[in-house]
């Protein structure tokens, strides 16, 4: 039996810090909707007006808008690869990546887990910041990373190298389908399940496919608040993005979760987000 209360409890101090960083590096995210709004108006947008830690993700948005109009789109595309890499490296999503460290540190550290099961591993930053921080607490748990990308078998060949005393997998799981029963069958309970922006692209029915998994779930991803598309969402609907509401995701994990626990309240309500960006569920 998890102890929902302690995981409750342990995961308030990392999203103090997250609130206290976020409010450090973006006072407010209107500049971002405003620059959205002309993108997908076909007008152009002076950066200079544009705080510099939205620049990048005002980059992002413009490349879609251009090259889904010359039918060009792919996240392979050398300059997509560049903006992405560089985005994920802002000081932005530098706090995002420190608080889902520092939450599933603080996790692993409160209650018995038997697996840690990553989903969305993309190039696998995440995963190796977990491997250092575990290395030196000498935290023990064997870790599954998956992607729907043939590369994540060279990124856990990385992780391998890099951490040769902990027990690293990987597997291919696109999260449109059923996960993998060789995946399943290296499972060990209890499981924590944690995701980063990985939903979108794979619909709701990805909860349904990654709750039976998770006995604990972190969610690092945008569910919005409001139920109104603003245009950066109808921009990432042009590659396939799903517009996904809180309200609708609860639905979905209320199904197989007995407590659902917006995390990052305070965030949210310290900088008028329109989104939630951590949910946490127990079985």
């Amino acid at each position: 039996m998890i102890d929902k209360e302690a995981v409750l409890r342990c995961i308030e101090g990392p999203m103090d810090l997250y609130k206290d960083e976020m409010c450090e590096v973006l006072d407010d995210w209107r500049p971002l909707l405003a620059a959205s709004e002309k993108l997908l108006e076909g007008k152009e947008v002076d950066y200079e007006k544009i705080p510099p830690v939205m620049q990048l993700m005002v980059r992002m948005m413009q490349l879609i808008m251009e090259l889904t109009d010359k039918k060009q789109w792919s996240w392979s595309h050398p300059e997509v690869v560049k903006v992405f890499g560089e985005k994920a490296e802002s000081p932005f999503y530098r706090v995002l990546t420190n608080v889902i460290v520092r939450t599933i540190t603080a996790i692993v550290k409160t209650v018995e887990v038997g697996t840690l099961l990553e989903v969305g591993t993309g190039p696998g930053k995440i995963a190796a910041r977990l491997c250092e921080g575990f290395a030196a607490e000498h935290i023990d748990i064997p870790l599954i990373i998956s992607d729907k990308e043939q590369h994540i078998s060279g990124t856990g060949a990385e992780l391998r190298g890099s951490f040769p005393d902990f027990s690293i997998r990987d597997f291919v799981w696109d999260l449109r389908e059923d996960p993998p029963e060789e995946l399943t069958d290296s499972l060990e309970r209890p499981v924590l399940l944690f995701s980063r922006v990985s939903l979108p692209y794979a619909g709701y029915g990805a909860i349904d496919r990654i709750s039976p998994l998770a006995d604990i779930y972190v969610m690092q991803e945008d569910l919005n608040l409001t139920g109104r598309k603003e245009a950066y969402d109808l921009i990432y609907e042009k590659i396939g993005g799903t517009f996904f509401t809180y309200e609708k995701a609860l639905q979905y994990l209320e199904k197989h979760f007995s407590l659902i626990h917006r995390c990052d309240r305070k965030t949210v309500e310290a900088l008028h987000f329109p989104s939630a960006t951590f949910t946490l569920a127990i079985k």
